[in-house]
């Protein structure tokens, strides 16, 4: 059983993860060579030059199992962004970002 403290990280990541995908996704939109651009989850599966599939990539964004760090920093790096960039992002949300993201996502 998952403790209430690993949930919070588990979905602190996959927030952190969902507004790296967000904002590739919303630079897609603002510029006319996106060709190169990671905006789903098969462009960072394909893009993780691994085996990482998009049921693995998925399962992190989702928020409701643990990933390994080794997959986080596969994902991260897949769609251009360094563990720096994932940590600020990670280090900025809060119990109500929590709190909504379980309201919002987890309950569908």
């Amino acid at each position: 059983m998952i403790k209430e403290s690993e949930k919070i990280i588990i979905i602190k990541t996959a927030i952190a993860l969902r507004k790296m995908l967000s904002k590739n996704k919303s630079s897609l939109s603002k510029t006319s060579d996106n060709s190169d651009l990671v905006n789903s989850y098969d462009k960072i599966a394909a893009n993780s030059n691994s085996e990482l599939t998009k049921a693995t990539v998925n399962s992190a964004f989702s928020g409701k199992k643990r990933s390994t760090m080794a997959t986080i920093v596969l994902i991260t790096e897949s769609m251009g962004y360094t563990m720096v960039d994932f940590s600020e992002i990670y280090d900025n949300l809060s119990e109500e970002d929590v709190i909504k993201f379980r309201e919002e996502v987890m309950k569908k």
